[in-house]
């Protein structure tokens, strides 16, 4: 299912809604646009404000003190996102000067936005809603770490906040006996002529990893070796295997399982090519390492058309640190189900959560009263704050009703801000919009994210 999401951009104008001028943001509630090219001054002119009724309406001149003090952001090529004070409107131009040092010329029209407050505090607002509202407003992660013998405490992957709401212990799937596994040699037996029968390497050295068992070598997730990877400064690394006779998947989805040891987050993903065109995990999908040890990364891609070539396996950015190390082992890969496969897995009750402060780090963990077995799959299941925007297009996981209650908490801090500094006579006002805006908060609560609640602690493997 695709998460609905919603950009800066939309945010702020939705929130510019939820303040009461919808009509003043931008045509249609969305954005003005400049009839004169901007030059090298500080005046911006659109007739389009004064189509819309911004005009001097009685005597001339009584529409240009509707927009002094406001602030405008443009959404220009050399003016991109600059955020200006109004100073002075002229009515019957549709013309708005604006304070600060002249604009950079534009050779063709922008789209631009007017606000009551600065744009670049109604985006710190936004992101200050996204944690106050927390966890009415989450995302769910699901993370992953390795189990080790005689290891009782595990740190919490730091993407959750707080206290897991569920923990899995799993195997995972042996790639040589999955019988729908159109992979060869996907366990990282076969090795010869310094290379893995079946797989080819660009920009990448590799080599073959065997099990040791006294003490263990946890570089092998299962069975004999593994592939033993050093990356190469300036280059795009790849292990990828090509799958004979891909025009028999066409129309279908791939699905692309594959375990991969690194200690270094954010430089190693999935790697799906369909006739050419390359989809590479990210850490949204589970696509992405993200630097803890043996991680399981996942990637689906779905094909309506006949499958020229088709590529399956791992990359690594090409702004890796020469000769970062990791390993790789048990790939698997399926075509026709909707989504990559699972193993069986068993929920874990009985743990204790263990928040401690190391030096100046917080540090969150969890305690088993018993050993786990030795290099499973110890999920974690949790909730996350929404991410932080700063560019136009980054955005929230979140979209209606649920943005709904994200404008509420920040007009919440909004008006709880300007309270302390209007005087009793405005500062009525201030009080009487932050009162609607808790009352929203309750209102609009019903469209929290749901989510899983924490589990009862009950004996398991520890009894």
């Amino acid at each position: 299912m695709t998460v609905a999401t919603t950009t800066l951009q939309n945010l702020r104008r939705e929130f510019a809604q939820y303040l009461g001028y919808p009509d003043i943001v931008g045509k249609d509630g969305l954005a003005w646009t400049t009839t004169t090219d901007i030059g090298s001054s500080t005046t911006i002119i659109s007739t389009e404000l004064r189509d819309y009724g911004f005009d001097d309406l009685s005597v001339e001149g009584s529409g240009d003190d509707m927009f002094e003090n406001w602030w405008i952001i443009l959404h220009g090529s050399n003016n991109a996102q600059t955020v200006r004070r109004v100073k002075s409107y002229d009515a019957s131009a549709g013309q708005l000067t604006v304070a600060g040092t002249s604009l950079t010329a534009e050779s063709s029209s922008v789209d631009f936005e007017i606000h009551r407050q600065s744009p670049t505090m109604l985006r710190e607002l936004l992101n200050t809603a996204r944690v106050t509202s927390f966890p009415l407003l989450h995302v769910p992660v699901k993370k992953t770490v390795f189990t080790s013998l005689y290891r009782f405490v595990y740190e919490v992957p730091t993407t959750i906040v707080g206290q897991p709401t569920a923990i899995y212990l799993e195997r995972g799937i042996p790639a040589s006996s999955h019988g729908n596994n159109i992979l060869s040699n996907p366990d990282f037996e076969t090795f010869a002529d310094s290379a893995f029968t079946s797989w080819s390497t660009s920009s990448l050295n590799i080599a073959q990893e065997d099990l040791t068992t006294t003490p263990l070598n946890y570089a092998v997730k299962s069975g004999s070796s593994s592939a033993r990877c050093t990356s190469q400064t300036g280059n795009k690394g790849t292990l990828l295997q090509n799958i004979s006779s891909p025009a028999s998947y066409s129309g279908q989805t791939i699905n692309l399982s594959i375990w991969v040891y690194c200690t270094t987050a954010d430089v190693i993903s999935t790697s799906i090519s369909v006739s050419g065109s390359e989809t590479l995990g990210t850490a949204n999908d589970s696509g992405l390492h993200t630097g803890t040890g043996w991680e399981l990364l996942t990637a689906s891609v779905s094909s309506a058309v006949t499958i020229t070539g088709l590529t399956a396996g791992i990359s690594v950015v090409s702004t890796a640190t020469d000769n970062t190390e990791f390993y790789v082992d048990e790939a698997i890969l399926t075509v026709g189900p909707a989504r990559e496969p699972d193993s069986s897995r068993e929920i874990l009750h009985n743990w204790d959560y263990e928040p401690v402060v190391i030096g100046t780090t917080l540090v969150n963990a969890v305690r088993f009263p018993y050993a786990l077995p030795d290099n499973y799959l110890l999920t974690f299941e949790g909730k996350s704050y929404l991410s932080s925007v700063s560019s136009e297009s980054d955005s929230m996981e979140i979209g209606k009703p649920q943005t709904d209650l994200l404008y509420a908490h920040a007009a919440s801090e909004l008006y709880r801000r300007q309270g302390q500094l209007s005087p009793d006579s405005d500062g009525n006002y201030e009080s009487s919009r932050y009162a609607l805006a808790q009352a929203d908060i309750e209102r609009l609560s019903s469209h929290a994210v749901r989510g899983p609640k924490r589990r009862i602690k009950i004996p398991d493997w520890g009894r």
